[in-house]
């Protein structure tokens, strides 16, 4: 899905401009990394509805600026941190010729199929939702999906259990690092006692 960002150049700065501007339902933005910065605002009800969407923070977009399109990278939005309202915007500009370094989400499939869960009723936990890479902007996946069909009951799925896509780097690899991205653990002695003891109690309450 290609998103697209319309806005507005914006010509004046400061906070004076930007409280207008949110007033009338825009927000201030800043679209970095190309030749100079261009300062733009875009409308806030538009910018809601695309944070929506998983793939809007981790895709190349298009943000187009008085008509003039740039491919770019959602990097920060700013909150109020009370109202939760969107206070500003940071893009950053990419180059279809040079490698970018960009997070992607994991999606992990199959995890209630897996034997540690399905046979021997372990808890799957992710431990990872997103890994960092470098590629060219056309070759950044909006994904990677992790299947953990066969994964065991304390036993982990790893980056290097993981085919990166054509043309991607996973950067912990490069790093010489191998972290764990998910695993299914046991039911700790706790629960298991707290389960009896509901069992015991359902028993008693039976006869």
């Amino acid at each position: 899905m290609e998103h697209i960002v319309e806005a507005t150049h914006r010509k004046e700065s400061g906070r004076g401009v930007s409280r207008a501007l949110r007033r009338n339902g825009r927000v201030p933005g800043i679209l970095y990394g190309g030749d100079q910065p261009v300062p733009f605002s875009c409308a806030e009800r538009d910018l809601v509805v695309c944070l929506q969407e998983e793939s809007f923070h981790f895709s190349v977009l298009s943000v187009k600026v008085d008509g003039k399109g740039y491919p770019a990278l959602l990097r920060e939005v700013q909150r109020h941190p009370v109202r939760r309202d969107i206070l500003h915007v940071d893009f950053q500009a990419v180059r279809q010729d040079r490698e970018i370094a960009a997070n992607v989400p994991l999606h992990f499939i199959n995890a209630e199929n897996a034997p540690g869960v399905k046979l021997q009723q372990g808890i799957f936990t992710a431990i990872e939702n997103q890994v960092s890479v470098h590629c060219l902007p056309a070759k950044l996946p909006e994904y990677i999906e992790v299947d953990v069909i066969a994964l065991e009951i304390s036993k982990s799925v790893h980056l290097s259990d993981i085919v990166p896509p054509d043309g991607v780097r996973f950067d912990e690899i490069v790093r010489g690092n191998n972290p764990a991205l998910a695993t299914i653990t046991g039911a700790s002695e706790e629960e298991v006692l707290v389960a009896d003891t509901v069992t015991e109690s359902e028993d008693s309450a039976g006869s």
